[in-house]
């Protein structure tokens, strides 16, 4: 020690000692309160990183996405979407500039950091402590692809390191690329619009890889406070936005100067904001009804996945369906209220079963969302009317019983049990065809047909065509009339008469053809199943005779159109309650009205009937629905040729006599004589078609027992027996000495009873000769009234005084070739020799 050192005294060494211990303490207690401090940090952070560390980052892969219909056509009608308005696109369909134009703004070190940027949180960090509140989050994209994926939008620290420690995972599991497209296709640019591609056509109408570059700009701003940068919402605001973004896309070297200046002056044409709506309502709500059954997931579910429907709408079809029922003029109104009825249509194509067109009422229940449904009175029950008859009466007649258009159905008035049926009009018209009872829709044959083939038959062939059953229905008459405890739907019904017009081949009804998702593959394709139901020669005969409907029965208002087709119309009479006691009207009118390619089904009517809501007497189904089908089928053909019905080979096809069904109810073939007014064209399955020919258009038959006698008055006395009902007799007289036979009578009887005729001008004391001859009244050949063969020629002697008893003279008989001693009786007697040959 060196001597000149002053020695330090024992206090001093104490208190050098007592400050090295209170350092250490100092330190000990930091260091413990900094293990303390990182040891509760851990445990926060790894709470906090417990509370997602499970999650699945694959999901968001899957995120929501808006779906798309298309028309039969192909053509886009609309997007359709739950929450969220997206459509997804891959990361190479987006431009360059268009992808830089949000780098430069949002994250302009994404190629270069790890999912965080360190640089960027120091200096938010220090903002937010100048500011002294949570102004800036220096989320780079990665984050935001975490946060928007799955996590809340609060600003907190606990949800900012979750964002961090999402982030960095999704850097290790994606690429840059990858990340950028989620981001891309995950942001919200307001309006319901989420992702580049929603936005782009929400705000400018086209798609994002034909944006400009200051389109680009415009949109790549509004993320960052979509409420106030939306051009929609602020203007002003907006276009600043994109001025910045565009600097900053010439600050990093995306844009040269002159670039950016181009693109700042670039005047921004905007797509017209319009409020969220879905066109052509009732067929919307079908197709995801009829999808979500398909896929078997739930409808919202296919408002976010994706989803391209393939439908059949024919949509220039379904517009003139909409406009036509914008028209008051079709649809009558409740004569004591004035309000109009209610109405619902279907259009299928007969072929596929697919559904052209639907209308599910006048209006249309208004919503935000494709979830919230009207109601769809094309798919609801309504009682059918007489438009069942075909399917339920009529239709298993022809196919099992033996019935063809001709057979003879009895109207009158009947009471089947407790059951009274009455016609509509009121009358009876005794025997009728079984055409003239279905196309003139007379509903008293109809009972008697159902009763004769039995309910339960008429019920199990209806049943093939689709037409459902309650019990109740099952062993109740009125059912042949329409009078169904339930009802059918116009849908329903518009199907079952699809199978009539393809032949007898049944198919469900459809509004899909196709379902691709996301990517483009095709997960349902239709493929409608045909069963036969009905004989094609059946149906042909079905459909010829709903033809007749259309030309001289209860759809007449169809014929104008000149184009083949065959209908059924059907009218519901009020209930018969005290209510509607003293009120004329109506519950329902429909039509069904249909050709080889379409069948057109309109219902009208009220959903619930009172006094306030009927429709007028005069409203049937021949009339307002007819008129509603008429304009629909005359736009269909109004640039094409309607098709018709096809025979089928195994039809056979019979000429009849008009007249023998008119006059003798008989189905009887027409001969060669028979005027072509007379002719009748019908047809026939096999084994079933008439083979006696009519013997009206034929020379009609000689009398028999031909006499002449004196009565007591010793006058001529001509008789004889008439061999045809509808023959006319000339009874001619050639007196003595005279050759030209005198046309002195002509007799009429429509009967096969014996006549007598008195000649009571006749000169006592002379000689006559008579004969008769039978004259057709109708038919002529040459020109000349057809004439059968003339009875032989009797002779009497007139006496001068009354004879007595015993004194009687009967005529003789003379030679048949002497009557014809005129040039022109003999002309007559050629012509019918040579109609014998």
């Amino acid at each position: 020690m060196n001597q000149h050192e002053p020695i330090p005294s024992r206090m001093s060494r104490r208190r050098k000692k007592k400050r090295s211990s209170s350092y250490r303490t100092i330190a000990i207690s930091f260091l413990s309160f900094f293990i303390l401090g990182l040891m509760f940090a851990a445990v926060y952070f790894n709470i906090i990183i417990t509370e997602v560390k499970d999650i699945d980052l694959s999901k968001i892969e899957n995120i929501k996405q808006s779906s798309f219909i298309y028309d039969m056509n192909d053509q886009l009608i609309t997007s359709i979407y739950g929450v969220e308005n997206r459509i997804k696109v891959s990361l190479s369909e987006i431009p360059e500039h268009v992808k830089n134009a949000f780098i430069a703004v949002e994250d302009v070190r994404f190629y270069r950091h790890h999912g965080f940027d360190i640089k960027r949180l120091f200096g938010a960090l220090l903002e937010n402590i100048k500011q002294g509140r949570y102004a800036e989050g220096a989320s780079t994209i990665t984050q935001q692809v975490a946060r928007n994926a799955f996590l809340t939008q609060k600003k907190t620290i606990h949800r900012k390191l979750q964002e961090i420690y999402l982030a960095y995972r999704l850097e290790k599991t994606y690429s840059k690329d990858q990340i950028l497209q989620m981001y891309l296709n995950l942001i919200y640019f307001g309006k319901g619009a989420y992702g580049i591609e929603a936005a782009s056509k929400l705000y400018f109408g086209k798609s994002a890889k034909e944006l400009t570059v200051a389109e680009a700009a415009l949109l790549a701003g509004i993320p960052k406070s979509p409420t106030k940068y939306s051009p929609f919402n602020n203007m002003e605001e907006s276009l600043k936005r994109k001025n910045l973004v565009i600097d900053l896309m010439v600050k990093h070297g995306f844009l040269s100067e002159e670039e950016g200046e181009k693109a700042k002056a670039e005047k921004l044409v905007f797509a017209t904001p319009s409020p969220r709506s879905y066109p052509h309502r009732f067929f919307m709500d079908m197709i995801l009804e009829e999808a979500a059954d398909i896929l078997g997931v739930s409808e919202e579910a296919l408002l976010t996945q994706g989803y391209r429907i393939y439908t059949t709408l024919d949509r220039q079809l379904q517009s003139y369906v909409e406009e036509l029922y914008s028209n008051d003029e079709l649809f009558p109104k409740c004569p004591t209220s004035g309000i109009p009825c209610e109405s619902a249509l279907v259009v299928l194509d007969v072929s596929s079963g697919e559904v052209r067109s639907i209308i599910g009422g006048r209006q249309y229940l208004d919503g935000n969302t494709v979830i919230q449904k009207g109601l769809n009175r094309a798919i609801l029950p309504k009682q059918p009317g007489s438009t069942i008859k075909p399917l339920l009466v009529y239709g298993p007649a022809i196919e099992y019983f033996g019935y063809t258009p001709v057979t003879f159905v009895l109207d009158a008035e009947t009471k089947f049990g407790d059951y009274k049926p009455s016609n509509f009009d009121g009358k009876y018209r005794g025997w009728i065809t079984v055409r003239e009872a279905l196309a003139d829709s007379i509903n008293i044959p109809a009972v008697r047909v159902l009763k004769d083939i039995g309910i339960q038959n008429g019920i199990a062939f209806a049943e093939k065509f689709g037409i459902p059953f309650a019990e109740q229905d099952r062993y109740s008459l009125p059912i042949a009339l329409g009078g169904f405890y339930k009802g059918i739907a116009p849908i329903e019904l518009a199907r079952a008469y699809a199978a009539l017009a393809d032949n007898g081949r049944y198919k469900d009804y459809t509004t899909i053809r196709r379902i691709e998702n996301s990517h483009g593959i095709t997960v349902y394709q239709s493929k409608p199943t045909k069963r036969q139901v009905m004989s094609e020669e059946g149906a042909f005969i079905l459909n010829d005779i709903l033809r007749s409907a259309v030309e001289s029965g209860t759809a007449t208002r169809l014929k104008s159109l000149n184009i083949p087709l065959a209908a059924k119309t059907g009218t519901v009479e009020l209930p018969d309650t005290p209510q509607f006691e003293e009120i004329d009207g109506l519950k329902d009118a429909w039509i069904v009205a249909y050709n080889p390619e379409y069948v057109v089904t309109v219902w009208m009517g009220y959903d619930n009937v009172d006094k306030q809501h009927y429709l007028p007497a005069d409203a049937v189904g021949g009339k307002y629905p007819a008129e509603v089908a008429k304009a629909i089928f005359g736009y269909i053909y109004r640039n094409k040729k309607a098709p018709d019905f096809t025979k089928p080979a195994n039809i056979i096809e019979v000429k009849l006599d008009a007249k023998a069904l008119e006059e003798q109810r008989k189905a009887l073939l027409a001969s060669p004589l028979t005027p072509p007014e007379y002719v009748v064209t019908e047809y026939f399955t096999p084994g079933t078609a008439p083979t006696q020919q009519s013997n009206y258009w034929a020379p009609p038959r000689t009398p028999s027992d031909f006499k002449v006698t004196l009565n007591d008055d010793g006058l001529p006395v001509i008789s004889f027996k008439p061999q045809d009902t509808f023959a006319v007799h000339n009874i001619y007289r050639v007196e003595e000495d005279k050759n030209t036979p005198l046309l002195i009578h002509q007799i009429k009887t429509e009967t096969l009873d014996e006549v007598e005729w008195v000649d009571t001008l006749v000169n006592r004391g002379k000689r006559y000769t008579y004969f008769v001859v039978p004259i057709h009244p109708e038919l002529e050949v040459e020109g000349q009234p057809l004439q059968g063969i003339p009875t032989a020629r009797i002779s009497i002697n007139v006496p001068l005084s009354v004879p007595s008893q015993d004194e009687q003279p009967t005529g003789t008989a003379e030679n048949l070739d002497s009557i014809y001693s005129s040039p022109q009786q003999s002309s007559r007697k050629t012509v019918y020799l040579r109609l014998l040959d």
